[in-house]
């Protein structure tokens, strides 16, 4: 019975006028949002089609073959950012990185001998960069940066945020529907009324992960169609023309992932993990509806729970309590913050490889345990 309800469930929700406008109009944002992004796309197109007979890793080789290039400023131009590049890696010290980064934040105590360790994990990942030697790969050389960070830390962040908003709405309306059209009391009187809230549940779900995946392919299909950048997405994530940057002061370092990654690769697991994390917000706001048993109280709770969860991370990062702080980056709302070190070594904010990941999927089990009580308490609920 519940199965057949599911599809009524989804058209009920995508005859909201609301869904239609919001979908066009974070369309409408991100096709703007490409079309101003300020890429060069000429000085790439002169890079991949010189690659044809230079090769793309920067050697003695390359730069030979370049020089004898014919003279332009595009040639000029490469000669002068690929000028002294190494193997940035070879001899390279994550015992070292793992120093900077506690001096850089001034980390104390056990915190401070955490970090130590999960950057002496970091070694034999720095070793294999070395040796497929990632950082010599010239990708769009001095653009490099500009296309990476466009593409992982603000484009994709502008749809991840956007299903964000999406996955908490429709996961608050999937669950007080019934309260905002006054029918609750008919439909959620009974043990089978009662139960219908199932299949709200998967078809609020079911609409909130088709957004998602409507917007990602949109969303990069135009901006692959504006930006066509070709074998760039086969580039490495390591290459020396693309560093990770850390806040508030400025500290630039290697872009190390905990395993050797192409611009599609990260990419694609970006887009996995951020799946995930549209779940966790659509399950626990639906839950919330069902605490709170209105949208709008639901819409408040939310909004508390993440001022005092940035809060207390500001309060902790202020007064240097490092372990509280490390607890806090555990929760969802702080994973999604630090969204553009996904995958890396991830400085302060993580003190195991893939945390980010393994955060991730406990939260979803957590998820699982708070559906389970709801569950619970939503049966033996009185309807008001």
């Amino acid at each position: 019975m519940l199965l057949r309800i599911i599809p009524f469930e989804i058209r009920k929700l995508f005859e909201q006028p609301m869904i239609h406008l919001f979908f066009i109009a974070s369309l409408l944002l991100n096709t703007i949002y490409i079309v101003t992004a300020g890429l060069d796309q000429s000085y790439l197109k002169y890079i991949q089609e010189t690659e044809v007979t230079t090769g793309y890793l920067i050697t003695s080789e390359f730069r030979e073959k370049l020089s004898a290039q014919s003279a332009s400023k595009e040639q000029q131009r490469l000669l002068t950012e690929t000028a002294g590049a190494g193997n940035v890696f070879q001899h390279y010290s994550t015992e070292a990185l793992g120093q900077e980064m506690i001096d850089f934040f001034q980390i104390q105590g056990s915190f401070a001998e955490k970090l130590k360790r999960k950057y002496e994990k970091l070694t034999p990942v720095v070793h294999e960069l070395a040796e497929e030697q990632a950082s010599l790969e010239v990708g769009a050389a001095g653009e490099t940066m500009n296309f990476f960070t466009f593409i992982r830390n603000r484009l994709f962040r502008v749809v991840l945020g956007e299903s964000l908003i999406f996955a908490l709405l429709l996961g608050l309306y999937g669950s007080t529907s019934e309260r905002l059209t006054k029918t609750d009391v008919l439909v959620m009187s009974s043990k089978t009324g009662r139960k219908t809230q199932v299949s709200k549940y998967v078809a609020s779900f079911i609409l909130t992960f088709l957004f998602y995946v409507t917007m990602v392919m949109l969303t990069f299909g135009i901006f692959n169609y504006l930006h066509p950048i070709g074998i760039l997405w086969q580039t490495s994530m390591s290459t020396q023309f693309h560093v990770n940057v850390y806040f508030p002061q400025l500290l630039e370092i290697p872009f190390i992932p905990w395993q050797s990654m192409t611009l599609l690769n990260y990419t694609i697991l970006s887009i996995v993990l951020g799946g995930l994390l549209i779940i966790l917000c659509h399950g626990f706001n639906f839950l919330v509806g069902l605490w709170t048993d209105h949208l709008f109280r639901g819409f408040i709770v939310f909004v508390v729970i993440y001022v005092v969860l940035l809060g207390m991370e500001q309060i902790a990062n202020q007064l240097g309590w490092w372990n509280m702080h490390s607890l806090l980056m555990w929760h969802p709302i702080s994973l999604w913050q630090i969204q553009g070190y996904w995958f890396t070594e991830m400085g302060p904010y993580a003190t195991i490889p893939w945390q980010e990941s393994i955060a991730m999927i406990i939260n979803i089990f957590l998820l699982g345990i708070g559906g389970i009580l709801t569950s619970k308490f939503y049966s033996a609920k009185e309807v008001k």
